[in-house]
């Protein structure tokens, strides 16, 4: 059994348009346009999916500068992660020293922190030269 699209709105209309499933009821749809139509609806109709959803940004490569400066990057901060893992000592806020044996939670979280500005870096790099168009 089909709605009568007779006695709806034009938001209503509009609404259902929106709402309905244009694949299983395509001479639904139609039907609404038509209706529309005929209301003096003269706007293209569109999904509000459709309307509201945001164009897909190209990603664009690092450029050489940047993919230099992420490369030093990487290199400071593995120093960092190596001197600490060899003396056992990090250098926090204000130049507090965590040690494994005295605060094991915060040199390892600082740790990690000099670990993920290496990696991350270094992701950067290696995407951009994987997006690069010369690949």
């Amino acid at each position: 059994m089909q709605p009568d699209y007779k006695n709806y709105s034009v938001d209503e209309l509009c609404e259902a348009l929106d709402s309905i499933n244009k694949q299983a009821y395509p001479e639904r749809v139609e039907s609404i346009k038509a209706e529309l139509k005929l209301k003096g609806y003269s706007e293209p109709v569109e999904p509000v999916e459709e309307v509201f959803a945001e164009p897909e940004e190209e990603e664009k490569p690092l450029g050489p500068i940047s993919q230099i400066v992420a490369v030093l990057l990487a290199i400071l901060f593995s120093w960092f992660a190596f001197s600490a893992i060899q003396t056992g000592s990090i250098s926090g806020r204000r130049g507090r020293e965590y040690t494994y044996e005295s605060s094991p939670m915060m040199f390892l979280f600082l740790l990690s922190v000099d670990i993920l500005m290496i990696v991350m870096p270094l992701y950067a790099v290696i995407k951009s030269r994987w997006l690069s168009p010369r690949h």
